[in-house]
């Protein structure tokens, strides 16, 4: 038994602070990691600008002369180092450039230094210039040889790792506690396995007051593992730095030449072969003669961008970990989040920290965990209950002092009593959850209005209980339904249970399958779902049949029945006629049902609960069965009903992601209403249909036949990006197009009572158009996306609608 996945952006309440974190496991499978400033350290940050233009120059390299250390600028050209108190030199460098080095004397905690370089002069005297650095594509060359070496001596490996993720106000000073706004510490172990299995677990856990434990689910993650051809961003699969194919897509050049651990380290700059498509921007070292790579500083070009995310920066240190395998001990991933609506309260521009440091690693053990297929994340059942000496064992990366008081300024916030703001934040808060709970809060034509409240019961490991009542004001019915699950085997993922009931119930439709249309039918009497009331029991098995499956079988007894419109309120006045809730055929259901699901989405199990984690590429296919027959139980029933459903989602020829969506069915028999297939006309109010039709106006179209297909493909800036034409290469929007067909047809059917209100489509209604994205990013995170649409076909419905949505972060 899965549930639906968790979700990307937490809503996290700070007494005082709502804060929108975007926790950004989301944008890399890589794991974050860095040294953290000590005590008598000083963070140095300024800017390294062009000294003819003024130009802020990304990509430089600035470097501590006393420590090697190093970082790059980021897109504003700003910089950020931790140094020794006292003396420090640090020395820039920059292609194109001449290098400069600066002397300053680091004190307090923070300073600001900025440095400007001078472009190479250009001579008039006759030059032979070398388009590529021979050398260091042969550095290069021979890196990707090494790293094929390498890892086919490995079979599987594991390690420990610490964790700590960090959101802070970028407006603050950057060493106050004041700045810090959540923390969360964890501790992990993982395994990989050849060519492509990875399984973590999170041994223990904790975070500030302002999130609670169960959406703490920070951990390393798959590495960003260079060693891979291609490095999957979210949307963008970007060419490894030492992919086989790598020089066909970056140029090299030797910047430096550094001396570790008595062995000498040529640090190349990676540049970008094309500002057309997504690729990164950094440095990379590797060792003479062994040409392992020790360390990579990268970012990404123009070609990739995140709504609400800049300046995206991720560090990997290697080291030897014994027979000559150079595997990462630091990871960091770092970036800003800016939000353009200012609102009370609210931080503007947040900054976040992932880090991780790795341990404990372990080669060619040969012991793989249990579903280690379908298992992405785990959370181990004592997470919760780690003592603090987990926090301070080796391995462990010490908090600043800044950290640790900001963990005692946060709980001690949390921990106030609410005032009068708080408790109309939590108040807002609180209504908007329940109101979009359609199991506390719906409206519809034939309940009216429906306050309830219910519940899904997991503490009883093995055990889930789902109690839910309300009462229906508008048909003055009481509602309820009660069930319980029992997990019979772990392994197999097997539950049996049963659930007993009196609930509305709405015809099952191929678009608006999850939706919940309260609000744009209170508003705008806009619901396209008919509904029947079903009373009865059902009992269910539900269990794995091979990794990334699952199969459910019920049996029903159900008393169905047919529900009048008993209101046609709108807030808004509206010339729209409520849309009348079609007969069904009333009697008593016994039925079969039966599903087999296989979703390519891996999982996440926390405390017994198995939860889909999303990804950009995956396919999940359904095929539904039902039948009801006299002949093999006493029913007033008599069909067949089949259905499949297919959902696709891809990168294509890395020009963006390609969503597919198809369904359809076959109905046989006599087909009571209620199990008619339906294409319905899903959201509207200005709101884009992104998986189902934007121009069937506030018709459903329904039969006991149906065939339907839908494909959208968002370019992002890609396809601008890459056409190499002046000014269309810098057009700031996104570009997306959509398009679908549906077929609806009643063949071979008896007609029903109720029959008379439907409209089937027996020729093929279709659709294409586009979108514009990235038209507001200075009110993210509501970035708002314009999609155009027109009917192809000849129904009498709309020839072009206009519609809006938000772009995702």
């Amino acid at each position: 038994m899965i549930r639906l996945s968790q979700p990307l952006c937490w809503l996290v309440t700070m007494p005082r602070i709502p804060l929108a974190v975007l926790l950004l496991a989301l944008a890399a499978p890589g794991a974050r990691v860095a040294a953290q400033q000590g005590e008598a350290t000083t963070l140095v940050t300024g800017l390294v600008t062009d000294t003819l233009t003024g130009r802020p120059l990304r990509l430089a390299v600035v470097r501590v002369a006393e420590t090697g250390a190093s970082t790059l600028t980021d897109e504003s050209g700003r910089y950020q180092i931790v140094v020794a108190r006292g003396p420090v030199r640090l020395e820039v460098r920059r292609i194109g450039y001449e290098p400069a080095s600066v002397t300053l004397q680091a004190a307090g905690h923070w300073m600001r230094n900025h440095v400007y370089l001078r472009p190479l002069a250009i001579g008039l005297t006759p030059v032979t210039v070398t388009a590529r650095d021979e050398f260091a594509r042969g550095l290069i060359q021979r890196a990707i040889a090494r790293k094929h070496e390498v890892y086919a001596g490995i079979h599987d490996y594991r390690y420990d790792a610490y964790v700590k993720f960090v959101v802070r106000d970028l407006v603050r000073h950057a060493d106050s506690a004041a700045s810090v706004v959540l923390i969360t510490e964890t501790r992990t172990s993982a395994y990989w396995e050849q060519p492509d299995h990875y399984q973590e677990t999170i041994l223990a856990r904790r975070q500030s007051n302002n999130l609670s434990a169960e959406r703490n689910l920070v951990s390393v993650g798959e590495i960003v593992n260079f060693s891979r051809d291609r490095i999957d961003l979210q949307k963008y699969s970007v060419v490894s730095p030492i992919a086989d194919d790598a020089l066909d897509h970056y140029d090299y050049r030797v910047l430096d030449t550094l001396a570790f651990d008595e062995r000498r380290v040529f640090r190349l700059a990676i540049q970008p072969g094309s500002e057309g498509s997504p690729l990164f921007a950094g440095m990379i070292d590797i060792a003479d003669s062994s040409y392992d790579v020790l360390r990579i500083d990268v970012g990404v070009n123009g070609a990739v961008r995140f709504n609400m995310l800049k300046n995206l920066r991720y560090q990997q240190r290697l080291k030897d970990v014994g027979g000559g395998r150079w595997m990462p001990y630091e990871i960091r991933f770092t970036g800003d989040v800016s939000v353009g609506i200012p609102l009370p309260g609210f931080p503007e521009h947040m900054t976040f920290e992932h880090v991780a440091a790795l341990n404990q690693f372990r080669f060619d053990e040969r012991n793989r965990p249990p579903n280690l297929g379908e298992l992405r994340i785990l959370v181990h059942d004592g997470a919760d209950r780690a003592d603090s000496a987990t926090w301070t064992a080796s391995g462990a990366i010490p908090l600043t002092t800044a950290e640790r008081a900001a963990w005692a300024r946060i709980d001690s916030v949390a921990s106030q009593p609410p005032d009068l703001g708080d408790w109309v934040r939590q108040g807002l808060g609180l209504a908007v959850k329940l109101s979009t709970d359609p199991m506390f809060f719906h409206f519809n034509r034939v309940d009216g209005t429906y306050l309830g409240v219910g519940n899904t019961w997991w503490q009883i490991p093995g055990l889930v209980l789902r109690t839910k009542l309300g009462y229906a004001s508008g048909s003055d019915t009481w509602r309820y339904r009660f069930g319980a699950t029992v997990r019979v085997s772990d392994a197999r993922r097997l539950w049996v249970g049963g659930s007993v009931r009196d609930v509305t119930a709405s015809r099952p439709t191929l678009v608006s399958r999850d939706y919940n249309p309260t609000y744009r039918a209170l508003l705008w009497r806009l619901d396209p779902l008919d509904y029947y009331r079903e009373h009865g029991f059902v009992l269910t098995l539900d269990t794995k049949v091979v990794d990334f499956t699952d199969f459910e079988l019920h049996y029903n007894d159900l008393r169905q029945s047919s529900l009048g419109m008993v209101t046609d309120y709108s807030v808004f006045s509206v010339d729209r006629l409520q849309r009348p809730n079609p007969a069904i055929v009333d009697g008593r259901l016994r039925s079969l049902s039966a599903s087999f699901t296989y979703d390519s989405r891996p999982l996440l199990r926390s405390k017994g609960e198995d939860y889909y984690l999303q990804g950009l590429t995956s396919t999940r296919i359904r095929v539904n069965a039902e039948v009801a027959s006299p002949g093999l139980i006493v029913d007033d029933f008599d069909f067949q009903r089949y259905s499949l459903q297919l959902e696709r989602r891809q990168r294509t020829f890395n020009l963006g992601l390609t969503t597919i969506t198809a369904a359809g069915g076959v109905a046989t028999g006599r087909v009571p209403p209620q199990r008619y297939f339906t294409v319905d006309f899903g959201m509207k109010a200005l709101t884009f249909q992104g998986g189902g039709f934007n121009t069937v106006h506030d018709q459903d179209f329904t039969g006991t036949r149906a065939v339907m297909l839908t494909l959208r493909h968002d370019f992002d800036r890609l396809l601008f990006a890459k056409s190499g034409l002046p000014l269309v290469r810098s057009v700031p929007f996104t570009l997306s197009v959509h398009g679908g067909v549906f077929w609806t047809d009643f063949v071979g059917h008896q007609p029903n009572p109720g029959d008379s209100l439907l409209v089937a489509a027996p020729r093929a209604y279709s659709e294409v158009g586009f979108g514009l994205g990235n038209l507001t990013p200075f009110l993210s995170p509501f970035n708002l996306a314009a999609h155009f649409t027109w009917q192809l076909s000849s129904y009498p419905t709309s020839r072009f609608t206009f519609a809006l949505s938000v772009m995702r972060p």
